[in-house]
């Protein structure tokens, strides 16, 4: 049962603890991941000091190990916070930092560091971190005990929980902590909720070009292809112009909008699951009052995007500054990052979908070979939008890439569909170790990063565990 009492009064004893630490002088390093939900966190903590007139730096990085914790301890910071991150490795952090650090997550740790004093985790309080709270939502609860002042910031918390398919509450919907930080985002005005199609870009685009945009779930025939979407539209009788204006999603009528999402259920029919890919369409949506209406900072779900395109393509410093408030050069440089995002998961999973010899089934666990093809930093949003897809939307997906020369990256999800009790965070963190990586994650989701020498032995070991 979720402790919420336990968990602010631990707040109010830790932002009191930092406070004394920013009064003191003390040079402070905020370490955060490079996902839109690690920008998110990362960004609110460092905004949070900043206004209280801390000493604090912000860095992002990809992933977290032996030796970038090393390389961490000696750039002389009096403490660390780390976002996102770190769950896994508390031990290597005692011994390297000395206890002066503390971790924000939600990903799930082994039992013996529930009780550690410098872990901060929803899982410490009968919260659901793979549901129920995302690290942004920690991050602000941390803000707002900091400063009520810092409201504005609850804004991150929900493109946060988004982008890690948090919304997964009746209706596409926020639940629990999340759904706490939601509605004091709404008392502070800075969110608005309604029901509606949840297209990429459904204010900002044409609707062809929202449709073929939008590529979770996965649809066959449809997403990647405005051509196609196009043709289909036409051919239902869908009025797609205002003169010669293109109309986008947000104008339809309810009537229209009935119309487009039987469009969608016949051309992916053929492919099945057309019923379950139409309802996950609909839902809760979250409108940023603050952002322009005509930017794709509008819509706590496409922010999220935009955010993940910067990080995994590279730019996480620039996805960084639009948390902060850029919305000059940043955004110019995030759009277009934004754009070769789209074309690399595109091709990506065009390429594994095409090419049967990658995907390796094992029961209810498919193993997807995707070395030489994706770039481990698309491998994430690739495994998600191939496990939103009808053929995969019952399974466990388990890919894996090169990272380096001797590493292989992997990155897991549950299909929406599957019948089964499996924890992936669990599963890649036993296997990792086994094998001298470093894994973890949540239940229905999780990562790890191994030795390359080592990818066929961790592969068995997953199977036995999983498709057993």
């Amino acid at each position: 049962m979720a402790d919420l009492e336990g968990l602010m009064a631990r707040y109010e004893s830790l932002s009191r603890e930092t406070l004394t630490l920013a009064s003191q002088g003390k040079k402070i390093l905020v370490v955060t991941h490079i996902d839109a939900d690690g920008l998110a966190s990362g960004a609110t903590i460092f905004a949070s000091l900043s206004r209280r007139g801390a000493d604090v730096a912000v860095r992002s990085i990809p992933d977290l190990d032996p030796r970038r914790i090393r390389e961490l301890a000696e750039a002389n910071y009096d403490y660390y916070i780390f976002t996102d991150l770190a769950s896994a490795l508390v031990e290597e952090l005692e011994a390297s930092l000395d206890g002066r650090f503390l971790i924000i997550d939600h990903h799930q740790l082994a039992a013996p560091d529930l009780a550690k004093a410098s872990v901060l985790n929803v899982w410490q309080y009968g919260y659901d971190g793979g549901r129920e709270a995302c690290s942004s939502t920690m991050a602000y609860f941390f803000a707002s005990t900091m400063d009520k002042g810092n409201s504005d910031l609850s804004y991150l918390a929900v493109v946060g929980a988004v982008a890690d398919r948090q919304d997964a509450g009746q209706g596409r919907s926020l639940t629990g902590l999340n759904r706490k930080a939601l509605d004091e985002s709404q008392a502070a005005g800075v969110v608005t909720t309604s029901n509606d199609l949840t297209f990429t870009g459904r204010q900002t685009r044409p609707i062809h070009e929202a449709l073929a945009l939008t590529s979770t779930p996965y649809m066959p025939g449809l997403t990647g292809s405005k051509d196609a979407v196009l043709a289909a539209l036409i051919q239902a009788g869908l009025r797609l112009k205002d003169g010669a204006r293109w109309r986008t999603i947000s104008e339809l009528t309810s009537d229209e909008k009935m119309k487009l999402t039987e469009v969608i259920a016949g051309t992916i029919a053929q492919s099945g699951g057309a019923t379950d890919a139409v309802a996950s369409l609909v839902g809760e949506v979250y409108d940023l009052e603050h952002e322009d209406s005509l930017t794709s900072l509008r819509d706590a779900r496409e922010f999220a995007t935009l955010l993940n395109a910067c990080g995994r393509m590279g730019a996480a410093g620039v996805g960084m500054a639009i948390c902060l408030g850029d919305r000059g050069d940043a955004l110019k440089t995030a759009m277009k990052t934004l754009s070769e995002y789209r074309l690399g998961i595109s091709s990506a999973v065009q390429g594994l979908m095409s090419d049967s010899s990658r995907m390796e089934l094992h029961g209810r666990l498919v193993l997807v070979r995707a070395n030489g093809l994706v770039d481990e930093r698309l491998l994430g949003p690739v495994t998600s939008i191939i496990t939103s897809s009808p053929a995969f939307k019952d399974k466990v997906v388990v890919a894996l890439t090169n990272s380096g020369e001797s590493e292989v990256k992997v990155s897991s999800r549950v299909g929406d569909s599957f019948e089964g009790d499996v924890n992936l965070g669990v599963v890649l963190r036993e296997a990792a170790e086994v094998v001298k990586g470093v894994g973890g994650g949540h239940t229905m989701a999780a990562g790890a990063k191994i030795p390359s020498s080592s990818a066929a032995s961790f592969s068995k070991l997953v199977v036995e565990k999983i498709a057993a």
